[in-house]
């Protein structure tokens, strides 16, 4: 083992022959489960952010907690996503053949990503026939095909998503700490990165939302109805009941439902949905909360008029961009 670690090494730093650089493209996938081979895939990872730049740093950053490789690991799988992040750093073209040796497929997966720009919404059907409407600001990346025993995408961002059903493979969305687990179902999850809150609106079915906790993972089971919502700051989660029947999403004509939500969670929203930016000036407000609802094609500006109104605060415009602060 000690011979083969030294060569993984060398064979990150681009120094194996092509004959050997196989053989190790080999070793790699039928050893990542191995903890010799995952600390030294952390480290190698690690080693990777520490000699980029700033950009690529974040850049970096924001695929591996997309990715949920901020968590701590539970199956080979997730080794084959640390391995494919290094890989690519270190512009080495193995990646593909260790998903092949890894998952046994006859051929690569590969991965798509769609960005939605500020102000716009975007409709998507998966391979499985699930179906997602994404709100404006979300990114979300999913395979070509669903291969695994689990059909797994990762979000940042807002969802709709109907389901495809399929008894014998879960559908799993991963979005930084926070997962939603489902076998057929039709529900909103919005959990933006930048945001406070992560929420969960199940209209139709079931799902389980998992969400960090002191003993490891904690599941949250939800009904028709249910609305949960994670307070990642506090981390803390709260379920109550919403008539689903009266509960509007983003895909009703740009309807808003704040329920117990901060300032700078709504105008983090408002400004995505209206492409203005926003700025709560005043950091005493960040946090207040407000329980609000806009399903008549509001404008900003009327939103904003009521905002202040209910939340005394105070509205200015410069440059054209909003800024708001407290009125006391």
């Amino acid at each position: 083992m000690d011979t083969y670690l030294q060569k993984l090494q060398a064979y990150f730093a681009g120094k194996l022959e092509e004959k050997d650089a196989q053989e190790m493209q080999v070793f790699l996938a039928d050893h990542l489960g191995d903890p010799e081979v995952a600390a030294l895939l952390e480290e190698q990872f690690e080693g990777c952010r520490s000699e980029v730049d700033d950009n690529t740093k974040k850049a970096l950053s924001t695929t591996r907690n997309r990715l949920g490789l901020g968590r701590r690991p539970r199956s080979r799988g997730y080794w084959f996503a640390v391995a494919a992040a290094v890989l690519l750093l270190a512009a080495i073209p193995a990646a593909l053949e260790v998903g092949y040796r890894l998952h046994k497929e006859p051929a690569p997966v590969a991965w798509q990503e769609i960005v939605v720009p500020t102000a716009q919404t975007r409709s998507l059907l998966l391979p499985d026939g699930t179906r997602l409407t994404l709100n404006a600001g979300s990114r979300v990346t999913w395979p070509e095909t669903f291969s695994g025993e689990v059909r797994e995408i990762f979000l940042d961002g807002e969802v709709e998503a109907d389901v495809a059903k399929d008894p014998e493979r879960p559908f799993v969305i991963h979005s930084g700490e926070v997962d939603v687990r489902v076998h057929g179902t039709r529900f909103d999850l919005k959990s933006y990165r930048d945001a406070t809150m992560v929420e969960v609106m199940l209209m139709e079915g079931s799902v389980s939302l998992g969400i960090p906790a002191p003993e490891g993972r904690r599941e949250v089971l939800l009904t028709p109805g249910d609305l949960a919502q994670y307070d990642r700051r506090a981390g803390e989660i709260s379920l109550g009941k919403v008539a689903t029947e009266g509960f509007r999403t983003f895909t009703d004509g740009g309807s808003f439902s704040f329920i117990n939500i901060p300032l700078q969670d709504i105008a983090a929203d408002l400004e995505r949905t209206f492409g203005t930016r926003i700025i709560v000036a005043d950091a005493s407000i960040a946090s207040q909360r407000f329980l609000a609802f806009f399903t008549n094609g509001e404008s900003l500006d009327d939103i904003l008029k009521l905002l202040a109104a209910n939340g005394h605060l105070r509205i200015a415009r410069k440059d054209g961009t909003v800024y708001i602060y407290n009125r006391k």
